[in-house]
């Protein structure tokens, strides 16, 4: 019998719930001792805490539920007859005592059943609905347990129907993709049948054995505009440019002849979307393309080389909003867009094959990450390793309410200085991470998740009374910015771009104030971009907007611009040979590798809690919610310079296996004091096993090779621990010193690189990215980029084989 923490991992009739009411580490340590096997990769760090929450009284925690999947049908009703007999007192059979002690920490053990497929958040949605229109038709999805056979999903999906159509209700919508183990329905119900599904699920469709979970419409939406303080642009449409798209944005429809973006887009609009979407609605799409093309406007910066590959995947509806299809369900939709460009839509053929990273600036507001993978997120897995694209996804936004316990009023908090006020809402952020959680499908393994960092063109600091800018610095997040960790604690959002310096206002104070994100008056703290105007010419009009969306378009951008750098032969380029195949992991690893924390994270190691020996994993795990690995500096990647080198390489790896690489140090260090730094940044795209707790297939790690660890004092710089950088598909440390060492292993370092399979039998080898960078103080005098290009350019194999 194996313990699990996701449900989807169980066969549906195999399935049992336990619901413990203490500490789920004691619980693991009593169940080990018994014999269940617990399949996570990180088990003895899992800390419930910030994962059971009742969101009007944040304080008060509810039981973690825990899976038993059982060996056989005849084995669970053998264990319910044992809770049976521990609830009345009654003596275990011989040889089970042991369970006795088991139990004790549990509240509840039963099979699936209807509390388990509806979650409170599902409720709410539902009784917004309701309270809008009780009479009218509620849309939601469920997603069924998925079967391996065919003739099982049929009838499983028949029988639903049945259910469905009982309530008075109707399918709209059903999508199967085998690959993620996804089978899930779209569904009307009348009001009254929601109702119902609320206030007694035993007697509805929640009684479904079919179904695992019954949920809010997955919805990705992005609200209109009711401000424009922007005005006509002054720049001439370009003349087309006919070199082929490597990026491809999927959002709203853009302006084609908005003169920011006309001869530079490949617009792909299978669906005759172009009819219907009205310029003045094209919001979310013009500005996606805008930034990624040219950046911030204010910035001046040179537009992009290639065109981009756009695909329209929301449409404006009733409310004015855009928002994506309302008949379809929201994986399909995905799924069916990155196939048609990689692969081909039925007999056509691929619409961009070129493709390699895919910007996607949209989340699920229905769907917070709390602690499962959502379907969306297993599909970005699956694509990303299926057809070697890197999505880049945007954390999402949080515009609640924020309690700022350390001020009773506003008076106190507006006479706090600024040092003052950003330390108690960074606590303030910390205290309520559990209600500020990654929108799928942010908490993807393979993808980049990307937040907003604190900066923004347009901020000079003339806030209007009453607008607070809540922090002092742009190495931290945007307060709006969603907050980490993702799915098994892995470091999410890996990285922080400008997304606007958003200030905050109180909206209620008295035993502690509480604060709300201020989204009027943009044109003082966001990032300026290409948009339509109802008042203006729509085709030159640009305005300023803020938040997840836009940093992710600049991540994007900057993926871009190492692209160009690395195919640029003409301009010094040693990378020109790079396979297509292998360019998202190293677009991946490049983006990643000139991030750390700065000063701000020194500040925050120094003041969260817990402080004391050992105490260090936790709090630098809080760290890493807020700041991943931190704002990259991509200009650091592209440009060496005389006293700093960048490593680049490419290859695979077999599955239970290593490889150790020799890099050659610069020469001249020995019994020289001074500043010298080593940065290894390591990307690959794991495949996903959805049946199994671990789900990441592929576990790569990099470490030394050599007794003596490193060419430096072995002093991490302040950055995720180095559990942290091991539980996702990007591996980045950074380590600095400035003691005089000697060099190892004939003036190499020695770095050996493993591959582990923790979540079943991984057949193929798994292609990977790997950057280091070296680096000497100035003051040492040292050449170390024409050292470093002089030695690998010998004939010596980059890495042996073990």
């Amino acid at each position: 019998m194996a313990l699990r923490d996701d449900p989807a991992s169980i066969a549906p009739e195999r399935a049992i719930v336990f619901e413990v009411e203490g500490s789920l580490k004691d619980f693991y340590d009593q169940a080990r001792s018994i014999g269940l096997e617990y399949l996570g990769d990180f088990e003895e760090e899992f800390d419930p805490s910030d994962d059971f929450f009742i969101e009007e009284k944040p304080d008060q925690k509810l039981a973690g539920r825990i899976y038993l999947a059982m060996p056989d049908v005849q084995a669970l009703r053998e264990l319910l007859s044992l809770w049976e007999r521990y609830k009345q007192n009654q003596r275990m059979p011989k040889g089970r005592s042991e369970w006795r002690v088991l139990f004790s920490q549990l509240i509840d053990v039963r099979p699936w059943g209807p509390q388990d497929r509806i979650t409170s958040d599902a409720i709410a949605a539902w009784e917004t609905d309701l309270a809008r229109d009780p009479d009218a038709l509620v849309r939601l999805e469920a997603e069924l347990w998925y079967h391996e056979n065919a003739e099982k999903r049929a009838q499983a999906f028949q029988a639903l129907e049945r259910d469905i159509v009982g309530a008075g209700g109707q399918v709209v919508h059903h999508a199967v993709i085998p690959e993620i183990h996804y089978d899930a329905v779209l569904i009307d119900l009348p009001g009254a049948s929601v109702r119902t599904l609320i206030d007694n699920p035993a007697v509805s469709l929640a009684r479904a054995d079919e179904v695992m979970f019954l949920r809010p419409q997955s919805v990705a939406r992005y609200p209109s505009a009711t401000e424009f303080t922007g005005g006509d642009s002054a720049a001439v449409a370009a003349d087309a440019n006919r070199a082929d798209p490597i990026a491809a944005l999927l959002d709203g429809l853009p302006i084609q002849n908005h003169v920011r973006l006309a001869g530079r887009l490949d617009v792909d609009d299978p669906e005759g979307l172009d009819a219907i979407y009205p310029v003045a609605r094209r919001e979310h799409g013009t500005e996606m393309a805008s930034l990624i093309i040219h950046g911030d406007l204010n910035a001046g910066e040179p537009p992009l080389s290639r065109r981009l590959y756009v695909r329209p995947v929301m449409r404006p509806n009733a409310n004015g909003d855009e928002r994506t299809p309302p008949d379809r369900l929201l994986v399909d939709v995905i799924h069916q867009a990155v196939r048609r460009i990689k692969e081909g839509d039925g007999a056509q053929p691929a619409v961009a094959p070129g493709v390699v990273v895919i910007n996607l600036s949209l989340g699920d507001e229905t769907r917070p990450y709390a602690r499962t993978m959502s379907p969306l997120g297993r599909l970005l897995d699956y694509l990303s390793n299926r057809y070697r694209v890197l999505f880049l996804v945007s954390a999402g936004n949080i515009l609640d309410r924020l309690p700022v316990a350390a001020f009773d009023t506003s008076i106190a908090f507006e006479a706090a200085t600024p040092a003052e006020r950003e330390r108690a809402i960074l606590d303030a952020l910390n205290s309520n991470k559990s209600q500020r959680t990654l929108l799928s499908p942010a908490e993807s393994l393979n993808a980049l998740t990307i937040g907003a960092a604190h900066s923004g063109s347009a901020f000079n600091g003339n806030l209007p009374n009453g607008r607070t800018d809540p922090f002092t610095d742009e190495e931290l997040p945007n307060i709006v910015s969603a907050m980490g960790l993702g799915f098994k604690k892995i470091v999410k959002p890996e990285l922080l771009f400008s997304g606007g310096r958003a200030p905050v206002r109180v909206v209620a104070s008295g035993g502690g104030i509480v604060i709300a994100p201020v989204t009027a008056g943009v044109h003082m703290f966001g990032l300026k971009a290409a948009r339509p105007s109802p008042q203006l010419d729509g085709t030159r009009y640009e305005d300023f907007t803020f938040g997840t969306s836009v940093a992710t378009a600049l991540a994007t951008r900057g993926a871009h611009r190492i692209h160009d750098v690395l195919t640029d032969g003409d301009g010094g380029s040693n990378h020109t040979d790079i396979d297509a195949a292998d360019m998202p992991l190293v677009l991946k690893a490049l983006l990643v590798h000139g991030a750390q924390w700065g000063v701000k994270g020194e500040m925050l190691d120094g003041t969260f809690q817990p402080q004391g020996n050992g105490s260090h994993f936790s709090r630098r795990d809080d760290i890493a919610r807020l700041l991943g690995y931190g704002v990259p500096n991509i200009d650091r990647v592209l440009d060496c310079t005389e006293n700093r080198a960048t490593l680049l390489g490419v290859g695979s790896i077999a599955p239970e296996s290593s490889l150790l690489y020799r890099v050659p140090l610069p020469d001249g260090l020995d019994g020289v004091r001074a500043l010298r730094a080593i940065t290894i940044t390591l990307a690959w795209f794991s495949p996903v096993n959805p049946r199994h707790q671990g789900y990441r297939m592929a576990a790569l790690d990099i470490a030394s090779g050599s007794d003596q660890k490193f060419w430096i004092a072995p002093q991490r710089a302040l950055q995720p621990t180095d559990k942290a950088t091991a539980r996702g598909t990007v591996f980045h440390e950074r380590r600095t010193g400035e003691s005089a060492s000697v060099f190892v292993d004939d003036g190499h370092l020695l770095l050996r690189l493993t591959c582990r399979a923790p979540s079943g039998t991984l057949a193929d080898n798994v292609p990977y990215a790997l950057a280091i960078s070296m680096e000497v103080g100035v003051e040492a005098g040292i050449p170390v980029y024409n050292q470093v290009r002089a030695k690998i350019a010998q004939p010596v194999p980059a890495a042996v084989r073990t």
